[in-house]
């Protein structure tokens, strides 16, 4: 299996709690991220792989390097509203995160098939 870059996008970032804390990988490395940067847009780049969704900030000086979401943890993608930049919300047990970008569309589809692949491959 190839673990190579499928998508590299700019765009910004964005982390909602929906329900206390979670208790995966992901939502740990979430709950970071919203301590460092708080409920703020974050400018940065996002990378997608076959297992991962990667984010690294901009402005990495400030404390968070990059935050990676394991696919296999993702429970629902969906897709925002608006005419040139629209977001992606990614959900896991206890987080949204919200990618607003250009291609959003494509992206969303691609996120939620390698979900759905990841998730397949985790079970027996």
């Amino acid at each position: 299996m190839s673990y190579g870059v499928l998508t590299s996008k700019t765009g910004h970032l964005l982390v909602e709690t929906t329900t206390g804390t979670g208790t995966a990988a992901s939502d740990a490395a979430l709950d970071r991220f919203q301590t460092v940067w708080g409920s703020t847009w974050v400018a940065g780049r996002l990378t997608l792989t076959t297992l991962h969704l990667t984010f690294v900030p901009i402005r990495v000086a400030r404390g968070a390097a990059m935050l990676t979401l394991d696919l296999r943890e993702v429970t629902g993608v969906e897709l925002g509203g608006g005419r040139v930049s629209r977001a992606v919300g990614v959900r896991t047990a206890g987080h949204v995160t919200r990618l607003r970008c250009h291609g959003a569309p494509a992206l969303a589809q691609q996120v939620a098939d390698l979900a759905m692949a990841a998730g397949a491959r985790r079970r027996p």
